[in-house]
């Protein structure tokens, strides 16, 4: 996590040499992270006590599920607040703050998160089954507060504040911290279930080829995915 950024002078404009962000891809990552978080405590609660295969298939995804999150934040903190903290007027520096606060809170209840998705793996029992569970239930709803107050306070800003170019590097800077062969996944799971008007903003954000492919790819892997981790219901 980075030092916490504080905001310029009230007279700092915004960047006009670019076209500015559409941070609206964010909604669609957000209700990725909101469903994927709301649906694992029910995977956990099914796997059945000493089954060690499904416990790695629900443990991996979780610790999947985790990965996305953190390098999720960890390009905000990089590449978003500190451009912002120099552009923004001073009286936005609460909003900053504040994301950066619940980024810390965050990365508190992931490392608890995976954790107890560790000690389940090596004691597949009920007692460290339960502590995963408790685990999610506990990080599930800081994560929803926390993005909500992004969607009220911070888009605004990064659409004002921040040109299209680097609004895009966040994106990637996501994309790298995935192994190719994670990208059908994660594209599926991005695509599962998503507004029509959203699914064309992440379309507009790939070359055609390629989104073309992972628009097929993608939601048949995730299809596969939802399977393995319902073995156990």
């Amino acid at each position: 996590m980075t030092e916490p950024v504080s905001a310029s002078a009230p007279d700092t404009e915004p960047a006009t040499d670019h076209a500015p962000a559409d941070s609206r891809d964010m909604h669609a990552v957000h209700a990725m992270l909101r469903r994927e978080l709301a649906e694992l405590p029910e995977y956990v609660v099914n796997v059945g006590t000493g089954d060690g295969r499904q416990v790695e298939v629900v443990a991996e995804h979780i610790d999947f599920v985790a990965r996305i999150l953190h390098v999720h934040h960890d390009g905000e903190e990089i590449l978003v607040w500190p451009k912002l903290a120099e552009r923004v007027p001073a009286d936005a520096a609460p909003v900053l703050a504040a994301m950066q606060a619940d980024h810390a809170g965050i990365d508190r209840g992931l490392t608890a998160l995976t954790d107890a998705a560790a000690s389940w793996r090596a004691n597949p029992d009920a007692a460290h089954r339960e502590a995963v569970v408790d685990a999610l239930r506990e990080l599930a709803p800081v994560v929803d507060s926390h993005l909500a107050a992004e969607e009220a306070d911070a888009l605004v800003l990064i659409d004002t504040y921040l040109s299209a170019p680097e609004w895009a590097e966040v994106g990637m800077h996501g994309i790298a911290h995935l192994q190719p062969e994670q990208f059908p996944l994660f594209f599926g799971m991005l695509l599962h279930d998503l507004d029509p008007e959203l699914y064309r903003v992440l379309r507009a954000t790939l070359p055609p080829d390629l989104f073309a492919e992972l628009s097929v790819s993608g939601p048949q892997e995730y299809d596969r995915h939802r399977r393995r981790l319902a073995t156990a219901a």
